[in-house]
């Protein structure tokens, strides 16, 4: 009897013993839990054992919401793609009309420079330099994609030409263009001015034969028998 009162401490010194390590081992599983979910990882085998209902419900909400999160993520990142994409084409779209509008206003001063070429005398050194600047007038625009449309000798298109009258000819067929009245321009894909052309009908189609004089008559006379 003297012994039971030390096993009594004992057991209880045991019991207090087990019992703070079992808080240790319950707070150790919790901060894994813990770091688990901020991590967006989840639990190996090892460990998943020792999560609460609790941590395992906000595991796998974490989860969820982090799934949520990469599909907003894909959805803004294909957005912004189309939007980079949309924009890029309309930056090209205002460059290309504020060329093609600036050509077109400069046209008429090339086909000026083109007719003070052609009336221009050989020997006066003016049309030297006059020559030089239409070189770098068309090489300018050149450079922005503009290029003159074949219209001489080559067959109508009406997409590109803008027939002003047609004339017959023997030697031309039909359909080819025999003159160019103003040259016409195009930028890449993109007319810019048609050219204005004369257009060949062919050969002229001859006269009919008159009918004789007897045969009329005869036919008259047909007609009022029948009558």
């Amino acid at each position: 009897m003297e012994n039971y009162p030390v096993k009594m401490k004992e057991q209880v010194h045991k019991t207090e013993l087990e019992m703070m390590l079992e808080r240790k081992a319950a707070e150790e599983a919790e901060q894994k839990a813990q770091a688990a979910i901020k991590n967006g990882q989840a639990p190996g085998p090892d460990n998943a054992a020792g999560l609460s209902e609790e941590a395992a419900a906000q595991l796998a909400a974490q989860q969820a919401e982090v799934e949520q999160l990469k599909d907003q993520l894909l959805r803004a990142r294909a957005e912004f793609d189309n939007y980079r994409k949309r924009t890029l084409r309309e930056m090209e779209q205002v460059r290309q009309t504020a060329s093609l509008n600036l050509i077109r206003t400069l046209l008429p001063i090339l086909d000026n420079l083109e007719r003070a070429l052609a009336h221009a005398n050989e020997s006066d050194g003016l049309t030297e330099g006059i020559r030089l600047i239409y070189k770098q007038f068309m090489d300018a625009l050149a450079g922005e994609g503009l290029e003159p449309i074949p219209a001489r000798g080559e067959c109508f298109d009406p997409l590109i030409h803008e027939a002003l009258a047609t004339v017959p000819s023997e030697e031309i067929p039909q359909g080819i263009i025999t003159e160019e009245y103003e040259r016409g321009y195009k930028q890449r894909n993109t007319v810019v001015r048609p050219s204005k052309v004369i257009v060949s009908s062919g050969p002229e189609a001859e006269p009919a034969a008159p009918v004789p004089a007897e045969e009329e008559q005869t036919d008259e006379t047909a007609s009022s028998l029948n009558e």
